[in-house]
């Protein structure tokens, strides 16, 4: 298990660098042998998941985004969710979203929008956010156990700037935190005030199945025209969505 531990430890190192890195650049990072680290690099090149480039630096390869993608397609859930979001797209004219808890980030597993819409979010199907940064995310953050939020704010407190799109109010300190989670399961849903996009206005309401919440369904636009529809009207036909695929979930 130890080998597995140290094999995910060098691909994750050489995905934090963009144009990837040497294996000098390598062993000063991840504390074990040269040699170790260099059979490591090559069984990668092997298997497809790094390569080495003319210049000797170990980049990674599209095969692990091949296999994340594979778990999206295989998941029955997007595909009994799409025609449900397709249609309120068409209702509201806004962007449908769906995305699932990743560990201490959101993927978005599927998106729907408006046919002839002349406007696009620049979300992908893939893209991974922050628990902070989505209306979604904190949407689920919001359904941890007591001692899993409490973790997280360990995890993540040390960058309070990233807390300014948290919610409805600014996040400060631990009780804020514990608060605006509260606030946001009480009600129901949360909004991401253009945290992630500059004029898109993001609401979110949990797929819920016995007390917790891996998924979560949004609505997307811009501001204004979300202001214009009304958060209510939203809401109301967000949550007619989550109705018709509660049962779904497995």
């Amino acid at each position: 298990m130890q080998s597995v531990h140290k094999t995910f430890e060098v691909l994750e190192t050489v995905a934090t660098v963009s144009g990837g890195m040497s294996l000098d650049a390598l062993c000063k990072v991840i504390p074990y042998p040269k040699t170790t680290v260099h059979r490591i690099c090559k069984c990668l090149c092997q298997c497809g998941y790094l390569r080495q480039a003319d210049s000797g630096k170990y980049c990674l390869t599209t095969k692990m985004l091949t296999l994340g993608y594979s778990v999206i397609h295989h998941d029955t859930f997007v595909e009994e969710a799409a025609p449900y979001m397709a249609e309120l797209a068409e209702r509201t004219g806004f962007t449908v979203n769906l995305q699932r808890r990743d560990f201490d980030k959101v993927i978005l597993l599927k998106k729907e929008e408006p046919k002839n819409s002349l406007f696009h979010t620049n979300a992908h199907a893939g893209l991974a956010s922050s628990l902070l940064h989505s209306a979604c995310g904190k949407v689920v953050l919001s359904y941890f156990p007591q001692d899993e939020q409490q973790k997280y704010w360990l995890s993540h407190c040390h960058d309070l700037a990233s807390f300014r799109h948290f919610g409805q109010a600014e996040i400060q300190t631990e009780h804020d935190f514990y608060r605006e989670l509260a606030l946001i399961k009480q009600q129901g849903f949360a909004v991401d005030g253009e945290g992630n996009e500059s004029g898109i206005t993001c609401i979110a309401v949990p797929l819920e199945t016995e007390q917790s919440a891996n998924y979560a369904v949004s609505v997307s636009g811009l501001t204004p025209e979300i202001h214009r529809f009304g958060q209510a009207q939203i809401l109301e036909r967000l949550r007619e969505v989550v109705g018709a695929l509660g049962g779904k979930i497995r």
